[in-house]
């Protein structure tokens, strides 16, 4: 009876040890595919900061979901910071190549690289980042 009640204590104290140190895990929301409002929604109600970049995609409609770092389904701490990157539509990228109606963007250089700003660099073509207000390219 001793071993029992004993066992049981202690399987007792192995999962609220666990439950402490777990109550602040989260899942990265699947939001890939749905819109830009649609997946700050998830992704707050998951408890996560979000931050969101935007990407010229031509496959991609505007303000759809393209990916998010860290990817889907993985776990994470609340109130950990959740890239979330949104199309831009197909946009006017001067390095992408038309033949025969389909947009290549084979040997690009620096597309898909974050601008962080500042020193008057400029970001690169078809990529830019918005932090609270939108910045666009031209």
């Amino acid at each position: 009876m001793v071993i029992a009640l004993a066992l049981a204590f202690s399987l007792s104290a192995i999962v609220t040890v666990y439950m402490i140190f777990r109550i602040g895990d989260t899942r990265v929301p699947p939001v890939v595919g749905k819109t830009e409002v649609e997946a700050l929604r998830m992704a707050e109600k998951a408890g996560l900061k979000v931050k969101i970049q935007k990407r010229y995609d031509a496959s991609t409609p505007e303000n759809v979901v393209i990916e998010t770092r860290p990817a889907p389904n993985s776990s994470v701490k609340k109130d950990s910071n959740l890239t979330i990157v949104v199309s831009a539509g197909p946009g006017q990228n001067r390095n992408q190549i038309r033949s025969g109606g389909k947009i290549s963007t084979a040997g690009l250089r620096g597309f898909g690289k974050q601008w962080r700003g500042g020193h008057g660099a400029a970001p690169a073509q078809g990529v830019f980042e918005a932090r609270g207000e939108r910045e666009t390219t031209s």
